[in-house]
């Protein structure tokens, strides 16, 4: 057997001293000891795991969480102040998830962390004055308590429907044909979306000028024009546009396909029958 001037057995590479390693194996701890994962769980200086990491830094990179001293994502505190205002009329048990739910655009830590930095009274002033909000308890997952104290919640049908179901609504109470709905998925949570042709804008908005009897005036001004064939002739934009002026809307950056308030909106007056004077914004 041939050994090295340290006494390795060359051939094995096995330790021939107590305490004394391959270079093969001690390599294989190292990898072990450095790794930044263990048991699947982040490890950093000092045993933190993944789940500390994200409750003192934030979650999701891309919403400037900074420590202790965030103050809530613009998109969370949009989408919890819409939730309160439409769901709580007395109070309400709700949890992250079926906040972030309501939406489709925030991320559920957006909603935690943002609600957290509330009871902290980080968030901007005036979020939230008409409820106060509480923990229903501390467990995982957080689930929240809010308590109208001042207002009144909008309770009108349209307000509680998701965007795929104000479609539906929209399309049984027009005839509007040129809807589509498709599943899709991000971070785990699945929903429904609805994505809608020109064809059925323009029976919508068909409907909707019936509805509130306006006549545009580039119909006005031919007779050998009906108000349907020019509506069919119109581009998306051009949609939009006829149906912002018909319902005295403003719908800011829907150009190519209506987003939730507008089809709240359109739902208030050919579905449930409201005057325009009273849902328009």
């Amino acid at each position: 057997m041939k050994t090295d001037p340290r006494g390795r057995d060359q051939t094995g590479g096995a330790p021939l001293t107590t305490g004394d390693s391959s270079p093969d194996v001690q390599n294989d701890r190292n990898k072990k000891i450095n790794s930044p994962t263990r048991n699947d769980c982040l490890i950093t200086d000092g045993g933190t795991t993944a789940e500390q990491v994200l409750d003192d830094n934030g979650a999701g990179q891309d919403n400037d969480y900074e420590s202790k001293a965030y103050g809530g994502s613009e998109a969370a505190i949009e989408t919890i102040e819409r939730y309160v205002a439409e769901h709580v009329t007395d109070e309400r048990i709700a949890s992250s998830r079926s906040i972030a739910n309501s939406a489709t655009d925030v991320r559920i830590q957006e909603i935690g962390k943002t609600l957290g930095a509330h009871l902290r009274g980080d968030t901007p002033d005036g979020f939230l004055a008409d409820v106060e909000v509480s923990k229903w308890r501390d467990t995982s997952p957080v689930k929240w308590v809010f308590t109208r104290v001042a207002g009144e919640a909008d309770t009108r049908r349209s307000r509680q429907l998701q965007k795929p179901n104000l479609v539906r609504e929209i399309t049984r109470a027009t005839g509007a044909d040129g809807a589509r709905y498709r599943m899709v998925e991000r971070d785990g949570v699945r929903w429904e979306r609805a994505n809608t042709t020109i064809g059925w804008m323009h029976d919508v908005l068909a409907a909707v000028c019936e509805a509130v009897d306006y006549q545009p005036t580039a119909v006005d001004e031919r007779e050998d024009l009906d108000r349907r064939e020019w509506i069919d002739q119109l581009t998306r934009g051009g949609t939009t546009d006829v149906l912002e002026r018909a319902l005295d809307i403003d719908a800011p950056g829907v150009r190519r396909d209506w987003n939730k308030e507008t089809l709240q909106t359109i739902h208030d007056v050919v579905v449930a029958g409201r005057d325009p004077i009273e849902v328009s914004r």
